[in-house]
């Protein structure tokens, strides 16, 4: 017999004599506390405040020295491609003008509450001199991994965000693919990428409120294939969504909101003999080792942010709310027989 049952016998029969007693009081019954609805906030704003102090510092000593070294220390995801693009084009134009301000004081806050990884967290930065505020999705891939910034968006003007759950109180992320929504986060990407490619003839064009980013790819696919014309050439941009590169964050009014990376290629083919030419420094650094004569492919990175409401509310579109959209990557398109 083990200690554990000969304890377990000698405190039932202690028990026994104790109930054949007319006095006996009754024991006490134990009362277990509630088991919480949702888990608490994994950061608190004191942690938050130090991450984002973390991820400015990063950012701070980049710009300084117009390197992308020690970056990936602190970005990840679409941010870190982003920004290593933009460091680049700044070390060789020797001027800051391609280097997106990035606050990283944080106006409000929207605390995980994941105990598994990988988890994110929602920050609204302070707004820049001249611009909008950002939005910034911090990521921690692993329980000894620093938090990185893994993307950021910038809110199209006098836009208004869903809210939040108080950052005491802390935000469950959403699956890509759960139910409960007008549609999920994975599909809500999708069709807007179906949308910015085809935006006259997609099947969800009705599904989107109208956004300032569709108004700019229109226009410059009209001022790029404008340009193009006198070459019999042509500019064409499709969009795609990311698979499984997206963070969405539950919102008070029972919707969502979704952050994801789609990317975008774009072709621009004139007559054979013409000459395409880079529009700006971006194009001109992503280029500079690519023999560009009447051709040349731009790979966009894409973070876009949309407020999804719940299924069986009284909306009936999704919203847009900010983009940041970055050229990254150049080649020539291979010829077609």
């Amino acid at each position: 017999m083990t200690r554990t049952h000969r304890t377990a016998l000698a405190a039932s029969a202690l028990a026994l004599a104790f109930g054949l007693s007319a006095c006996a009081e009754p024991l006490p019954t134990p009362t277990p506390a509630a088991t919480p609805v949702q888990a608490p906030p994994v950061l608190t704003p004191e942690q938050s405040a130090a991450i984002l102090g973390s991820i400015g510092e990063t950012l701070a000593t980049t710009d300084e020295a117009r390197s992308d070294k020690g970056l990936k220390d602190r970005l990840s995801g679409p941010a870190l491609a982003i920004r290593k693009v933009e460091l680049a084009v700044a070390k060789a134009t020797k001027k800051d003008d391609s280097l997106t301000k990035l606050p990283t004081t944080a106006l409000s806050m929207t605390s995980p509450v994941e105990q598994a990884w990988p988890r994110a967290a929602l920050v609204v930065s302070e707004q820049p001199e001249l611009e909008t505020e950002r939005l910034l999705v911090l990521e921690q891939d692993e329980a000894r991994d620093p938090w990185r910034l893994w993307s950021w968006v910038r809110l199209f003007p006098g836009v208004t965000l869903p809210r939040f759950a108080a950052a005491t109180v802390g935000s469950a992320e959403v699956g890509a693919d759960d139910d409960g929504y007008l549609v999920s986060a994975s599909e809500a990407l999708e069709r807007y990428a179906d949308v910015l490619s085809k935006p006259k003839k997609s099947k969800h064009l009705d599904l989107f409120a109208d956004d300032p980013f569709r108004e700019r790819v229109a226009q410059l696919s009209k001022l790029q294939n404008a340009a193009l014309k006198p070459a019999e050439g042509k500019q064409t941009m499709t969009f795609t969504a990311v698979p499984g590169a997206l963070h969405a964050f539950a919102t008070v009014d029972g919707g969502m909101l979704v952050v994801g990376e789609l990317t975008a290629l774009e072709d621009r083919v004139a007559e054979k003999g013409a000459k395409i030419s880079p529009v700006d420094d971006v194009e001109k650094h992503l280029t500079k080792k690519l023999k560009v004569e009447n051709s040349m492919a731009l790979t966009y990175t894409t973070v876009v942010a949309i407020h999804v409401p719940a299924d069986g509310s009284d909306a009936t579109k999704v919203d847009v709310l900010g983009v940041e959209h970055a050229a990254t990557k150049a080649s020539i398109p291979e010829k077609k027989d």
